[in-house]
């Protein structure tokens, strides 16, 4: 089977997803199937082997690439609800090749909230009219959703919100996220050095954006550090919240106990996160998160929220803690209580790393096959 992989992400880009994408086009090679790959990217070159690279806001040039290796295809493999999902299915429209989609998030909801002009929760965002600019884009991920061959959502959250889009509910597979395919330690980065012997350290990893919430976790923190002293917030990543975060934190006065570290490279993370005594993800939606699957793995006990599929990974006060979205009463003390009770951390990380078994990637490829196989027919 020939199968082309149409993504907006592919390594050397940085993240879980990007990451993630690069295991599966090896693993399916793997189990014979041929692969290519079409992908942004801020690294333009000539064409490698199996790798077709277009610059960032080409879509023109992306859609008539996608078209010509279309033509090679047996069926495509599309990872976003935007613009590469509404080629495939503008590609289908034309041509009549059949695509998969895997939905991790609608890319609708995400850019009405990151351009400011929303802040409804994203199931209630189906449910409501908003000017035209925000309707044609929901038109557009529904018509992607319904005229997709096969689904694969990566929870029972999102397979619930792509029937409620309106995609059929029998052409939808749930395959979880899994991250046991980079088998890489991390290394030392000598964050009590840093920081101190007795120091707390929290840590947040993944993109700067409202609805992660990470504004809540700043506010709390002077209330941390007056109850426990010297804690400190670690920021891993970048986007568009960047800036009034910085601004948040200098005008608590607490610019010396949180960190921006920026966007670094999935080796540094888990050494990061090795390092932490919590890992802290307020977020008003998540599908299923490859940050808090990296936590598990490395070891850090984990607050999260009772959204989107957090709970099909985290059960309250057995895997890690989970809060309300906002709720800075809560996350003070869940906080708290995993930073001045050992015990309690140490039996959070090993019920964690338990769980993990659940997230499997031999069992995430077989599944992938079998949803491509089915849609031959």
């Amino acid at each position: 089977m020939r199968i082309l992989i149409a993504t907006g992400i592919y390594p050397p880009d940085i993240g879980g997803p990007a990451t993630m994408l690069g295991a599966l086009a090896k693993s399916l090679e793997e189990n014979g199937l041929e692969i290519r790959i079409l992908t942004y990217s801020d690294i333009v070159s000539k064409d490698e082997e199996k790798i077709f690279r277009v610059g960032r806001g080409h879509y023109l040039r992306y859609f008539l690439k996608m078209l010509r290796l279309s033509k090679w295809a047996e069926v495509v493999y599309v990872t976003d609800t935007y613009s590469v999902g509404y080629f495939a299915y503008l590609i289908k429209k034309i041509t009549g090749k059949k695509y998969i989609l895997r939905f991790a998030g609608n890319g609708a909801w995400e850019t009405a909230v990151n351009k400011g002009w929303i802040n409804d929760y994203i199931l209630d965002f189906q449910d409501k009219t908003y000017p035209k600019k925000i309707e044609k884009m929901k038109k557009r991920i529904k018509k992607i959703m319904v005229n997709a061959d096969k689904i694969i959502a990566v929870c029972n959250f999102l397979r619930e919100l792509a029937v409620k889009i309106g995609a059929s509910r029998e052409k939808i597979k749930v395959i979880y996220n899994s991250i046991d395919f980079a088998k890489k330690e991390g290394y030392r980065i000598g964050l009590r050095e840093r920081f101190g012997k007795n120091a707390k350290i929290m840590i947040y990893s993944g993109r700067l954006v409202p609805w992660k919430g990470i504004d809540a976790v700043i506010k709390i923190m002077p209330k941390l550090i007056n109850k426990l002293g010297n804690v400190n917030f670690l920021v891993l990543g970048d986007g568009p919240e960047e800036k009034n975060l910085k601004s948040q934190a200098s005008n608590l006065k607490i610019d010396r106990n949180v960190h921006f570290l920026g966007r670094i490279s999935h080796d540094e993370i888990i050494s990061y996160l090795q390092e932490s005594d919590l890992f802290v993800l307020n977020t008003n939606y998540e599908g299923l998160s490859h940050a808090i699957l990296e936590a598990m793995k490395a070891g850090v006990p984990i607050i999260t929220t009772k959204v989107g599929g957090n709970p099909e990974i985290i059960e309250d006060n057995k895997d890690g803690l989970l809060v309300s979205y906002n709720n800075k009463e809560e996350l003070f003390e869940a906080a708290v209580k995993i930073l001045t009770n050992d015990d309690f951390k140490r039996s959070l990380v090993a019920n964690a790393r338990e769980k993990l078994e659940k997230f499997n990637w031999e069992q995430n490829v077989k599944e992938t096959i079998k949803v491509i196989k089915e849609t031959f027919l």
